[in-house]
């Protein structure tokens, strides 16, 4: 398949839980790719894409893809495309209705030729820890911190994240979170944090270690953040803007 694979949402955007039964695993999975266009190719790029939504429509693509772009950093030219969620199970049916319905041809003879490269990246959504809003539609700017987690931290990762999640949900902190680990690539933890415009990027006054030592004290707070990033080597932070018009509807 000459199409070159590319997408990711570490930023893993989450949707509301779905409800799911007791032995049933949940629908966690988001597939997400990035698209990196060529240069000045990108108002061809942009009407072969949405003409390319449009026949996704046509056919009754079974999945919503949401759109992203970077509007902070010195990376501009690339579109995160995403679909959350779904299961590996998922995926075989997806791929399935995508060969029948010869979604690669189309892509390929219409969009390709104005892509120069692709990632494909997968997320696991963690709802438990999370706290996203029913209705995320007024929402959109994202603010997406991706930690380079350090080997063999996973429990003490999994562990500071629980507490750090239940101090935020018990004490009544203003934001709404997203947490997902990363699949493929270098791997990694992943926080999103959804904006309705750009006065929301600025924040409650004291930020969340002053909400957090109010809640729990000063000494317990700055004990939960260090343990909580002595887990990683480092983190970076980028903030995408969903783009309506090169999304598909609900």
């Amino acid at each position: 398949m000459r199409m070159k694979l590319i997408f990711m949402f570490f930023i893993a955007l989450a949707l509301a839980a779905p409800v799911f039964g007791a032995d049933e695993r949940p629908a966690d999975l988001a597939d997400s790719w990035i698209v990196v266009v060529k240069d000045g190719h990108d108002e061809e790029f942009e009407k072969a894409f949405t003409d390319h939504l449009k026949h996704r429509a046509r056919k009754k693509d079974p999945r919503v893809w949401k759109t992203y772009a970077p509007i902070v950093g010195d990376d501009l030219n690339f579109y995160v495309v995403r679909f959350c969620c779904t299961t590996y199970a998922g995926m075989d049916d997806y791929r399935a209705w995508s060969q029948k319905n010869k979604m690669n041809d189309h892509w390929n003879e219409n969009v390709d030729p104005h892509v120069a490269d692709y990632k494909h990246y997968f997320a696991r959504i963690d709802f438990k820890n999370g706290n996203w809003p029913e209705d995320d539609s007024e929402y959109k700017l994202f603010g997406v911190t991706s930690f380079d987690s350090k080997n063999g931290r996973a429990a003490a990762i999994e562990k500071s994240k629980t507490e750090l999640s239940e101090a935020a949900k018990s004490g009544g902190w203003s934001r709404h979170w997203s947490w997902s680990n990363s699949v493929g690539g270098d791997g990694g933890l992943n926080l999103v944090t959804p904006f309705k415009d750009y006065a929301g990027l600025q924040g409650p006054e004291g930020g969340f270690s002053g909400f957090l030592a109010k809640h729990v004290g000063e000494a317990k707070a700055g004990e939960m953040l260090s343990g909580f990033s002595e887990n990683f080597h480092g983190s970076t932070y980028t903030i995408y803007r969903l783009i309506d018009e090169m999304s598909m509807s609900e």
